[in-house]
């Protein structure tokens, strides 16, 4: 990993979540890149390692309204592709100098970056994607064993 911050105990406990793939630039989509495929692949690696996993619209939703949200960043130059991926878990916090308060706040995060030839950017962002996903997997079968 190049980058990472990961807080694996604020997993614990947690029933589901919705995942959210946010769009891609408009030139990786035209190279082959695809948002839905993307998600789509993230939910079922999910649920295949049996986390709830839920797309946007499902009622009711998870405890702590947690989102696991994936962030795909391209640049592109030339016949290459820098890419860079952050899967990261957003929910209702409470501050804990301010209890009566509530906020969005992320609890968990994983990032990583890679160079591609345009020839294998859906191919290489989708490798990327399970590799941090299989970092969430992890963190959440240590704190949720059962």
């Amino acid at each position: 990993m190049k980058r990472t911050k990961r807080f694996r105990k604020a997993l614990r406990g947690l029933d589901g979540m919705i995942v959210w793939v946010h769009d891609i630039a408009e030139d990786a989509a035209v190279d082959g890149l695809s948002r839905q495929h993307l998600q789509d692949l993230v939910i079922v690696r999910l649920l295949d390692s049996g986390i709830k996993a839920l797309g946007i619209g499902n009622v009711p939703e998870p405890r702590g309204n947690p989102w696991l949200n994936v962030f795909v960043n391209t640049v592109k130059a030339h016949e290459l592709y820098f890419i860079s991926i952050t899967v990261r878990l957003d929910e209702v916090v409470r501050p804990v100098r301010s209890q009566g308060t509530k906020t969005i706040g992320t609890t968990w995060e994983v990032s990583d970056t890679v160079v591609v030839d345009k020839g294998i950017l859906a191919k290489e962002a989708e490798k990327l994607i399970d590799d941090l996903i299989e970092y969430f997997v992890y963190d959440y079968r240590v704190e949720n064993p059962s």
